[in-house]
């Protein structure tokens, strides 16, 4: 296992790199960090390189200079940005919650660095005209109403009551509370952090993953869809609509997962990533 860190448009994204094989790059969501996938690259890990970014969403530890661009599109293109940098290729990408949906506006970036995705595997995420998901779009808007306000919600949901109620929306098992700091990083810490994730939340708007349906359809690549199918957060049907949208997607539901099925049930999206990565 190695940590590394590479300069993404101004911002410096830390990663772990762990394995060896055919490579897996994985994308989190909002307030966590990359250790949110820890089960999951323990199951991966002995046969594939796992790349297991902290994207600059709320969790990062590193200082992002002012002026640098934290916007959902923006952090979109780093994803593409990400695999010309470490120069990976045939690279299956597994995304959840906002990370899906960043990585579903990657896909209609143009960047060169799309030509090195190899499969995609999207478990509970934003898509079409849910980003952000519908019990989420309140603090979307309390945020760009207000950003001292927007700060207050960040700080309340570092508290030890506000990580209980956010993990009792996205999981249907029970972390423990070490686990839950282990998965926040710097959210659970860090203003600073916390600040930067104002300014990401503010960004949330349907319009970016309703334009990235186009590049959806002409995906040539697999499209595999792991949906939790206890989710509180994102609507059922829309990981089926993801499937049917793809050239060639398919679907499978998780019945006793919720939103992070990574933490509900890693054993079996483990074993959906490896027969979807490319060999």
């Amino acid at each position: 296992m190695s940590d590394g860190r590479v300069e993404l448009s101004g911002a410096t994204v830390g990663y772990r790199d762990v394995g060896s094989g055919p490579v897996v790059l994985f994308v989190h969501g909002v307030y966590v960090g990359g250790r949110l996938w820890d089960d999951v690259v323990d199951k991966l890990s002995p046969t594939h390189r796992c790349v297991v970014p902290t994207w600059p969403l709320g969790a990062h530890e590193a200082e992002i200079p002012a002026g640098v661009d934290l916007s959902a599109e923006a952090t979109a293109r780093r994803i593409p940005e990400l695999l010309e940098a470490l120069d990976l290729r045939d690279v299956t990408i597994v995304a959840n919650d906002t990370g899906g949906g960043l990585t579903l506006a990657s896909l209609g970036t143009g960047h060169p660095g799309l030509s090195r995705i190899g499969a995609l595997v999207l478990t509970n995420c934003d898509s079409f005209e849910h980003f952000p998901p519908p019990s989420f779009a309140p603090m979307v808007t309390l945020c760009r109403a207000s950003v001292a306000a927007g700060r207050g919600l960040m700080w309340f949901f570092a508290t030890r009551p506000g990580k209980k109620l956010f993990f009792r929306q996205v999981c249907a098992s029970k972390p423990s509370e070490e686990r839950i700091d282990t998965i926040l990083g710097a959210f659970a810490t860090s203003a600073r952090s916390r600040r930067d994730a104002v300014a990401i939340t503010r960004s949330m708007r349907p319009a970016i993953t309703e334009a990235a349906v186009p590049s959806l359809r002409e995906f040539a690549k697999p499209v595999r869809v792991v949906w939790g199918g206890a989710d509180k957060v994102f609507p059922k049907g829309d990981g089926r609509r993801i499937a049917a949208a793809a050239k060639d997607g398919s679907y499978v539901e998780v019945a006793a997962s919720g939103c992070y099925v990574m933490l509900d049930a890693p054993e079996q999206l483990a074993a959906e990533i490896t027969a979807t990565a490319p060999r």
